[in-house]
């Protein structure tokens, strides 16, 4: 069975993707304008929500440093839209050649993550080619989607004039959270499934509004796009349940619900399909991967995250508090609440869950949505108690206390400082490889996104006649070893693959890279 869903679903994935995409765009055309008139906002209320959408784009480009975070999955994210975009399939190789300017992959192999951020990516790569910037490109276009999403959902939730202020507030805070700008600039995952899920909740609250059929559709094919990204996204369903239950309970009985929800089951089989496939994956462990064991330690880094003014400003956290109790009926606050508890508690059992374990601080960018929200509110509510000009007042207040995390904002990191230099001397690397060549390496992924033939080193340790049989009479331009990363670290396993290259062939050094005590090299095998 398992053979059978992985020979079907590398095809299956990329055209329901395509469908859902399609469909969404489509039905955007058709909502957006009935939506944006229904907002109460004045022109120059609309130009500071652009404005502020253009300071999120100009704050993640050109503030937060162009540079990788999560190694090397930001990489096989690329390489996986890169096989989306050459070759129609969510796969990614082991073994593949770029030289006729196409992607050939003769290795491939299906990857555990889902695949929406691939596939948004391939979107780009058809357009403008497959380029290693253009994954920045996409996630800062998140970071500036994102304040509009969020002045378009609380600006459909507005009664009265205490709350006038929120849509533009809760723009402002989307644009200013330290980490949402950080990661924007990289090509990790959770910049698009975090405005995925946005979106999603934007479209019921929209429904609730208008319980328009066409509205009625884009919410469960926006739902369904959002649970695409990341294995905890499917949580965005309850969250968008919550809301058309308490804003329009009376449908749920009603035949064109029904159909509607039998839509969005249909469209989610195949991600149903990859879960059943990769739900046993051991995601970087070889304990449990959710356990209560985990709930303290975890518990005692997530929980302050949010009020100790270090990474995240505090005073989001006060706002939001004051946001959902100040529109607890009104603007769905139990809903922002839920939203913000499940994508925070799920990582509170997971064994990598914690914010300061490596750069996993990028889970938290799935709670900010809720959050930015909520303070929208909050700040709303307070700005109505102040005697004049408030939501200008509150606005300068927050632009004053993000000042103070621009240090962070701007700083590259320590974390996986060795990987990062991997991958900088690899792509200097590629440069002085040959064109009709092939690099054997852990990670063939960048090589092969950035165009240079690339292939497993493992496959030329296990197969003898790879090397002097296969690669050598393809490649007239020589077979090359990548001495990358997992060569330098203390694992036996991966360090084992490199030394027994070197054993096997004569090699010449062609460059190489120090980095503190690390050494990255590339050799020629003869």
């Amino acid at each position: 069975m398992s053979d059978t869903l992985r020979a079907m679903l590398p095809s299956l994935q990329f055209w329901q993707l395509e469908v859902h995409v399609w469909l969404v765009a489509v039905l955007a055309a058709i909502e957006l304008p009935a939506l944006a008139r229904t907002i109460p906002a004045s022109r120059r209320a609309w130009v500071a929500a652009w404005s502020m959408a253009a300071l999120a784009a100009v704050l993640a480009a050109g503030v937060a440093p162009a540079t990788s975070r999560i190694f090397y999955d930001e990489q096989i994210y690329q390489h996986i839209g890169q096989n989306m975009a050459d070759r129609h399939r969510a796969e990614m190789c082991n073994e593949g050649a770029v030289e006729t300017g196409r992607l050939e992959c003769h290795r491939p192999e299906y990857n555990k993550q889902p695949n929406g951020y691939p596939h948004l990516l391939s979107l780009a790569y058809r357009v403008v080619g497959t380029r290693d910037e253009v994954a920045r490109v996409v996630n800062n276009t998140c970071a500036a989607v994102l304040p509009i999403v969020m002045f378009l959902t609380a600006g459909l939730l507005v009664s009265g004039r205490h709350t006038a202020g929120a849509p533009l507030l809760a723009a402002l805070v989307s644009a200013l959270i330290p980490h949402q700008i950080l990661w924007s600039n990289t090509a990790a995952v959770e910049p698009s499934a975090a405005l995925a899920g946005a979106a999603a909740v934007m479209t019921a609250v929209w429904f609730v509004r208008s319980r328009r059929t066409s509205a009625l559709l884009w919410t469960v094919v926006s739902t369904s796009y959002a649970c695409q990204f990341r294995p905890e996204s499917p949580l965005i369903v309850l969250v968008v349940a919550a809301i058309v239950l308490l804003g329009a309970g009376q449908e749920i009985g009603r035949p064109r619900m029904w159909a509607a929800v039998g839509l969005g089951a249909m469209l989610a089989v195949p991600l149903a399909m990859h879960v059943a496939l990769m739900g046993n994956q051991g995601w970087g462990t070889t304990g449990p991967r959710m356990s209560l064991s985990f709930l303290a330690p975890n518990f005692a880094v997530n929980g302050p995250f949010y009020v100790q003014n270090v990474r995240f400003p505090a005073i989001y956290t006060v706002l939001a508090v004051l946001g959902v109790a100040a529109a607890w009926r009104r603007a769905l606050g139990p809903v922002w609440l839920l939203y913000f508890a499940l994508y925070w508690s799920m990582f509170l059992v997971f064994y990598a869950g914690s914010y300061d374990y490596g750069a996993d601080v990028r889970y938290s960018l799935m709670t900010y949505p809720p959050l930015a929200l909520a303070s929208g509110f909050g700040a709303a509510w307070v700005a109505g108690r102040l005697p004049r000009r408030g939501v200008a007042i509150v606005a300068l207040v927050l632009i004053a206390q993000f000042t103070w995390f621009l240090p962070l904002v701007r700083a590259t990191g320590e974390e996986a400082w060795m990987a990062r230099a991997d991958v900088a001397a690899a792509r200097r690397f590629a440069s002085i490889v040959p064109k009709n060549a092939v690099v054997l390496t852990h990670n063939p992924s960048m090589f092969l996104l950035w165009g240079t033939n690339a292939a497993q080193m493992s496959i030329a340790v296990h197969d003898q006649d790879f090397v002097p049989t296969y690669l050598a009479d393809r490649f007239a331009g020589g077979v090359f070893l990548h001495w990358n990363f997992w060569c330098e670290v203390p694992d036996p396993a991966q360090a084992s693959y490199c030394t027994a290259i070197q054993d096997r062939f004569s090699v010449d050094l062609v460059a190489e890279r120090r980095e503190r005590d690390k050494r990255f090299a590339l050799y020629r095998l003869r």
